[in-house]
């Protein structure tokens, strides 16, 4: 079944005329490939703050993961991760933390296994594999600086997990295991992919729309002043939930469409690029 892109881009509200906050991905959007802040990007955030605009991340990465660049960039407000599954200050503090039920889990883990999927646990900053010495589980690490803890079987896991990844350089078959697992799941789970390799199963309310919604509220903003930056299918539901919406250059066709507007991509300063053409323009000078 085609989708008209056209149709859903001229059926977007207008963009916001006034922003108050900027919510942004990670990987794919302020970082670059080698995962790194580039300076151009680090001065557009000061230049944010300056203004009296907080900058929150949110990321598909446990909080551990997120809390380096939130510390690199001096960030002084909230963050989530997990997809919105869980909130947590610059300290650690975890001010939200959603988690699978176990039956969803039992559900997922025998689609994932059918399909031969590669899988993992995350249980706050915890990551749990069963083979630790895979290509995805070195990649993992090598990006995010958290190290697996192996173990012998996830069916042994039933508490406190805040998400699954599956994980396969099959992209389309991610595709279809993503629109499975979704139908199953209606009300129960978020099934979204967060890059072509990788889909993220988290608890309903923990997607990035519902995470964008609480970061707004615990800045007092409203969802309508706040602009955010994506590149993947997990920020289709921040792009819909905010004001402004601003894909990366090297997004989806369905990812730019839903979109207000499209920038460079994350190698060629993408991120700096769309603070400064679409956001600085509707930000109240003090």
């Amino acid at each position: 079944m085609s989708v008209d892109l056209d149709a859903i881009h001229a059926d977007l509200s207008p963009p916001a005329e006034r922003i108050r906050l900027v919510v942004s991905d990670l990987d794919g959007t302020l970082l670059t490939p080698l995962k790194s802040v580039t300076d151009a990007s680090r001065k557009m955030v000061q230049r944010l703050s300056t203004l009296g605009v907080p900058l929150c991340l949110a990321s598909a990465r446990p909080p551990a993961a997120v809390m380096p660049v939130v510390k690199t960039l001096g960030l002084t407000g909230p963050s989530a991760a997990f997809n919105g599954g869980a909130i947590f200050r610059p300290d650690g503090t975890l001010e939200v933390n959603r988690v699978l039920d176990a039956e969803v889990l039992n559900i997922i883990l025998d689609v994932l296994h059918v399909h031969r999927v590669e899988t993992w646990f995350l249980r706050g900053s915890t990551w749990l594999v069963e083979d630790s010495s895979t290509g995805f589980v070195a990649l993992d690490r090598r990006m995010t600086g958290l190290e697996p803890t192996e173990i012998s079987s996830l069916r042994n896991e039933r508490y406190d997990i805040g998400k699954v990844v599956g994980v396969s350089n099959d992209y389309g078959l991610l595709k279809r295991v993503e629109a499975e697992l979704g139908a199953m799941l209606i009300g129960e789970a978020s099934v979204r992919r967060s890059a072509e390799t990788m889909l993220d199963v988290t608890p309903a309310l923990a997607n990035k729309g519902e995470g964008l919604r609480q970061l707004a509220k615990a800045c007092g903003v409203e969802p309508h002043e706040v602009a955010c930056l994506g590149d993947a299918q997990n920020d289709l539901s921040m792009f819909a939930a905010a004001g402004l919406s601003i894909a990366m250059g090297q997004a989806e066709e369905e990812i730019v469409a839903a979109a207000h507007f499209q920038t460079d991509t994350n190698e060629r300063e993408g991120w700096a690029q769309a603070v400064e053409r679409f956001i600085l323009p509707r930000i109240q000078k003090p």
